[in-house]
């Protein structure tokens, strides 16, 4: 061969090697497709065949045959039938052969009817250990430029191999994927997969279901964006979820509780793994989330089971310990006080005042088996209510009269007894039990006594509205400690323990007026505060012919003036009680009401609600208290009016409250026409 003969057949494939560089993509099936076309237009050859012989079988894959300008299809996987030179030689040689040597080789062992056969050259090459590919080209013409095929098939065969190395990398890829797949969607637990900039890229279908989501409200979001505002501990979501985060980055595995938000808004608790992983992708923070709420619940059941039955144990013994107290206190008054009266010795003065100090004994005995006979009554449900109409303003001018001779009694004359009535009227007839009513006044009032040394106890009733009406006992006491507060309603449920005060009674007092309560129809429930002081309340409710008489003379005033049908109104109280009278106080005004629970949620509900148009915000709330709820509104939505709702009525509450943003301020027992009034101010 010439030099320029050499260079013409070099420059040919160069030719060839630029359209493949030029046509190639991504896919190596459609690259190999193309380079077996061009090797056909580059040689002018009839076909080109292009397979893969298993060594060891010696079967061979047509993995591409171009015949005529076209791919045809060839059955796989049988004995090479065209030419055993190719398959019995060695990996990496070249066979070419021409039309004379063709002619003693035509035969069955031919792919073709090749008879006319006038060039063949084949080219076999190492794929890897297992499999060597074969590159044949057959012409029916004379085959001028024949020299051109040996340079072009072995620069092709190369091509080849790089594609075949693609294709079967490509191949364990999608079966790792595939293999991925099965375990992410059929997974247990929900899964998210969270790239470096916080996105979420992909979520299995137990994740869509735990929220209740299409996949696409997940792709592109944050975990933020399925999170309440805050978590339980009082911080914010976003803070917490990026230190969280941050951990995991840095190749320390995060396990921890969350709050989550589902699509209806409805929160779940969930345990979240948090860690990093390379996946085929690329590395990426993997999120496994397991709905853990009924969990949390049982186990939190079981926890509070057991503090019941450990408190139940102690009150018991405690009660009993204080019952053989009080039976034996009074008794020891009865029985010797008497003896010495039987002292011959004994003055008529001295028996006189014995005989005193019996009386008050034996009384306090007969109210103390009063109360066991009442409290077993109640239980057993055997206590019977008897309902009768009643002037409500002699009643309580009664027990004002009862409770001034109690306070004698007891030595606290320095303590101001306050009465307030929610109606001016003369006669106010309400119906109910007269006796059990009074019993639980008493029981109130009474106990305000046995925790009051200064200041004030005030009682009464607010106005009538919606068919109930509120009645409540207010002191300057001790107060209750907020982690003592579950015992109050409970038998036995002293807590004079907790404050070290030599306190008489039996602990079944509240206890009584809270069954009796709920048997005449109402509600009772507290507000306290260590050191300050507390107010019970208790609603009955009345007959709307009762409760109508001799009001009809300032009935309209104080109620709503225009339509609020179209107003949103939030309750901040952890007191389901407090809501619920409010929520009938406001029935009239065909207002929407929303609850929340504590100052965290009422932050979060005024985020999620624009629409929320005055907050009656209450002092004294877990997590998040009242003050702290207030600037934080503020801040959030300046526009809405928060009226700041307390037990305590000190200037200093008043101004704490302005100075955390409040716009008004109503003390507790909430009067009607108050609450209305400022209602019509604010709106």
């Amino acid at each position: 061969m010439n030099n320029k003969s050499n260079q013409l057949f070099v420059k040919e494939v160069d030719v060839f090697f630029e359209r493949v560089r030029n046509k190639a993509g991504v896919y190596p099936l459609k690259n190999m497709e193309m380079i077996v076309e061009e090797i056909q237009k580059t040689c002018s050859s009839t076909s080109v065949l292009y397979g893969i012989l298993d060594k060891k079988s010696k079967l061979l894959n047509y993995r591409l045959v171009f015949q005529h300008g076209r791919f045809i299809q060839i059955n796989a996987d049988q004995h090479a039938p065209f030419c055993k030179h190719v398959l019995n030689s060695e990996s990496d040689q070249m066979i070419m052969l021409h039309e004379e040597e063709l002619k003693q080789l035509i035969s069955e062992e031919l792919l073709f009817e090749n008879k006319l056969l006038k060039f063949f050259a084949g080219y076999r090459f190492s794929l890897n250990h297992e499999k060597d590919q074969l590159l044949c080209v057959f012409d029916y013409k004379r085959q001028k430029k024949s020299e051109t095929v040996p340079l072009l098939l072995e620069g092709a065969a190369h091509l080849l191999r790089r594609e075949e190395m693609q294709l079967e990398h490509d191949i364990k890829l999608q079966e790792e994927k595939e293999k991925y797949m099965a375990i992410f969607n059929h997974a247990n637990d929900g899964i998210f997969l969270i790239n470096n900039a916080n996105m979420i890229i992909d979520v299995n279908q137990k994740a869509l279901n735990i929220f209740k989501c299409e996949r696409d409200a997940f792709i592109g979001k944050t975990p933020i964006d399925f999170s309440p505002l805050y978590q339980p501990d009082g911080k914010l979501s976003d803070k917490k979820a990026r230190e969280y985060i941050s951990e995991a980055l840095s190749g320390k595995p995060q396990r921890f509780i969350w709050q989550h938000k589902k699509s209806d808004d409805s929160l779940f608790e969930a345990e979240i793994s948090l860690g990093v992983s390379e996946f085929f992708t690329g590395k990426l923070i993997h999120a496994l989330l397991r709905d853990v709420t009924e969990q949390r619940k049982s186990e939190k059941s079981l926890v509070d089971a057991r503090f019941r039955a450990e408190e139940a144990d102690r009150l018991k013994s405690a009660f009993l310990a204080n019952m053989s107290h009080e039976i034996r206190t009074p008794l020891n008054s009865i029985i010797g006080f008497s003896d010495i009266m039987l002292d011959e010795e004994t003055t008529d003065e001295e028996k006189s005042q014995f005989l005193n100090l019996i009386s008050s004994a034996g009384k306090t005995l007969l109210q103390l088996i009063d109360d066991i006979i009442d409290i077993s009554k109640l239980e057993a449900g055997q206590m019977r209510i008897s309902k009768s109409s009643f002037d409500l303003q002699v009643v309580l001018d009664e027990l004002l009269l009862t409770a001034q001779i109690e306070q004698s009694k007891r030595d606290k004359r320095q303590i101001e007894l306050r009465q307030k009535k929610g109606v001016e009227a003369k006669t106010f007839f309400i119906e109910t039990d007269p006796h059990r009513f009074r019993q639980v006044f008493m029981n109130l009032l009474t106990n305000a006594l046995k925790f009051v040394d200064k200041g004030f106890i005030e009682f009464g009733y607010t106005k009538p509205k919606g068919g109930l009406i509120q009645f409540y006992v207010k002191d300057t006491g001790v107060g209750i400690e907020r982690d003592k507060a579950h015992l109050i309603f409970q038998r036995f449920g002293q807590i004079d323990s907790t404050y070290k005060r030599n306190l008489d009674g039996t602990g079944l007092g509240l206890a009584i007026c809270h069954s009796l309560v709920d048997l005449l129809g109402g509600k009772i429930w507290f507000d306290s505060e260590a050191g300050k002081g507390t107010t019970f309340y208790f609603t009955l409710p009345i007959s709307n012919d009762l409760s109508m008489v001799n009001l009809d003379e300032d009935y309209n005033y104080g109620r709503i003036k225009g339509d609020l049908s179209s107003k949103v109104f939030l309750i901040a109280d952890d007191v389901k009680a407090n809501y619920l009278f409010l929520k009938s106080v406001l029935k009239d005004t065909k207002t929407k009401i929303l609850w929340a629970k504590n100052g965290s949620e009422a932050i979060e509900m005024v985020q999620n609600n624009p629409a929320i148009s005055l907050v009656l915000m209450d002092i004294m709330m877990p997590q998040t208290d009242g003050y702290e709820a207030a600037r934080k509104l503020k801040k959030i939505a300046p526009h809405i009016p928060i009226v700041a709702q307390t037990a305590f009525a000190e200037t200093e509450n008043q101004q704490a409250a302005f100075d955390a943003g409040c716009d008004d301020y109503i003390t507790k027992p909430i009067s009607v026409v108050e609450l209305l009034s400022l209602i019509n101010k604010l709106i």
